[in-house]
């Protein structure tokens, strides 16, 4: 068939040689059913408090939605998921399970409409190996126990691709405002589908330019541009975000980054430090190479590939979608002294593992397949089990010592003040213990919600012996100040190390560790010190 003529004939690609025994493939068909459950327990099952990045997604979305375009100014993410967010909230509340399961019934709809979308695109098989390879991604189990928006953004690129399809097989009025709607909602929801949507824009452009049955591929070429042009009325929030609150807290990456991400999709983001393993190094290996084999790799026989440089065209397209979405925003990252983290790839995830799927699909023993599958989604529900507790935060321990030790006109400093959100979710200090909570180096504005807005230049502008002379005229002679800091974060300058020689200076005596920082049990570690004023109690408990 010429592929110029059909853009999604993928089908006829696929030789899966022999099939498994009928009663071999359903118990199959049901283990992938108990594999999905499970995937969708260890999400909703997470109890760990809210970190930085949640705690303010929900506080942002408690705001009236009139005010959203206000606030995201400071923040730097388009609005969609927190609109979504916050009419949830208003239902279920504010509760971290509560929060958490919005993500998680995304990512159960996601599942659902992968399985139904590859099988149209491929084959049932195809729709079945990605699905069980999807459930049991510790990347994907994660993000669907997290309240942001990522869960979303995989979801909404799932849809775009069987929009595309559906449009260009077909382009009625309806498959047309779907193509539009999803490139709408992925514009609205995360920044970096701006690289994906350049990459499909392309892609649909050759065939409307070259291809031999142009008119589709033309009217979904412009349904795109409407779901483009659907962003314009957000565009000036975004190009200010794009000037003003870029990634302070993030250096710039080595090109490394490009492979590191796809090694990263393999594992359970909750942990800080990765320990070296045998299911993590499985993973990878499995990632990695069945990835590069779905591109390349067809059966010759039961137990032999052969390896085509051109790329397979049965993955041409989830190529463009996932390699190039990556290797398009990492270098645009790195050119403008931006983040690159794993999580901004969630738009390209779901084509990687399809990927992955077409690798397994590349072997012509209908066992290997199976066994090839088992040992990806089994080993990946490990490996997401594994840090299913682990504490995002150490503001829990924070919390409970402010509770036990500080007392009303105490004075409660963050540096910096992302390590406030959390920890305020926890136990609100002015409301519960009268405690001024202050963050640096904004010190007149409220850290419950971050203002990114020439975030650095604000951490260079602050003057740490100033912050801790206004620290200590605040508390007075007869309260303490109270410092949460995590001195070596990214981007500070060494501002907070000063801040704590400051106070040291301002107050008597020398600032006492009642929290010890712990790297390797948090996510978001942080320490308290209490730097005590000539007339207030002294606190001799260390924690």
């Amino acid at each position: 068939m010429d592929e110029s003529a059909e853009p999604f004939s993928f089908g006829e690609d696929l030789n899966l040689g022999a099939k498994l025994p009928k009663p071999v493939a359903i118990l199959a068909g049901l283990a992938v059913i108990v594999e999905v459950v499970l995937s969708l327990v260890l999400a909703a099952t997470v109890k760990v408090p809210l970190w930085l990045d949640e705690t303010l997604t929900v506080n942002i979305a408690s705001k009236p939605l009139s005010e959203l375009p206000s606030v995201l100014r400071h923040d730097g993410a388009p609005p969609l998921f927190y609109g979504m967010l916050h009419g949830w909230m208003a239902i279920f509340g504010q509760s971290s399970t509560a929060v958490r399961m919005l993500p998680t019934c995304i990512s159960a709809v996601t599942l659902l409409a992968t399985f139904f979308i590859v099988k149209r695109i491929w084959t049932r098989p195809i729709a079945v190996m990605t699905v069980a390879i999807l459930a049991g991604a510790p990347y994907f189990v994660y993000y669907s126990s997290e309240c942001r928006m990522y869960a979303l953004v995989m979801l909404e690129s799932v849809l775009l691709l069987g929009a595309l399809e559906w449009a260009l097989t077909s382009p009625t009025r309806w498959r047309l405002a779907a193509v539009a709607g999803s490139v709408a909602a992925l514009l609205y929801t995360h920044y970096w589908s701006i690289y994906l949507l350049a990459l499909v824009f392309c892609w649909v452009a050759y065939y409307a330019f070259f291809g031999e049955n142009r008119s589709p591929a033309r009217k979904t070429l412009l349904a795109i541009v409407a779901g483009g042009v659907a962003f314009l009325p957000w565009a000036p929030v975004f190009l200010f975000q794009l000037g003003h609150t870029g990634t302070p807290w993030s250096g710039v990456q080595p090109i490394s980054v490009v492979v590191e991400i796809f090694a990263w999709f393999s594992f359970n983001q909750a942990a800080l430090f990765q320990v070296p393993s045998l299911h993590y190094q499985l993973l990878i290996v499995g990632y990695l190479g069945l990835g590069a084999i779905g591109l390349l790799g067809i059966a010759s026989g039961r137990f032999t590939l052969t390896l085509d440089l051109r790329v397979q065209r049965r993955a041409r397209l989830v190529a463009i979608w996932s390699v190039g979405t990556v290797v398009m925003g990492s270098f645009i990252s790195m050119l403008s002294s931006s983040a690159v983290v794993t999580r901004y790839a969630s738009v390209a995830f779901i084509p990687f593992v399809i990927l992955m799927a077409l690798g397994i699909a590349s072997f012509g023993e209908p066992w290997l397949r199976l066994l090839l599958v088992i040992g990806l989604g089994g080993v990946g529900l490990w490996s997401a089990n594994q840090y299913h507790g682990t504490g995002r935060t150490e503001s829990p321990r924070i919390a409970a010592a402010l509770e036990s030790f500080a007392k009303p006109g105490d004075v409660v400093a963050f540096c910096p003040d992302q390590l406030a959100p959390s920890t305020l979710r926890i136990l609100p200090l002015e409301e519960k213990l009268h405690v001024k909570a202050i963050g640096y180096p904004h010190f007149d504005r409220s850290p419950e919600i971050i203002d990114w807005i020439d975030y650095e230049a604000a951490i260079r502008a602050a003057d740490p012996t100033e912050f801790a002379k206004r620290l200590d005229a605040l508390a007075g002679p007869d309260h303490r100040v109270w410092l949460v800091s995590q001195p070596y974060a990214p981007g500070l300058h060494g501002k907070c190390i000063d801040l704590r020689a400051s106070l040291n200076k301002v107050r008597p005596g020398v600032g006492k560790l009642v929290v010890a920082v712990d790297l390797h049990r948090y996510f978001m570690p942080m320490q308290l010190i209490v730097f005590p004023g000539p007339k207030s109690d002294k606190i001799e408990t260390v924690r």
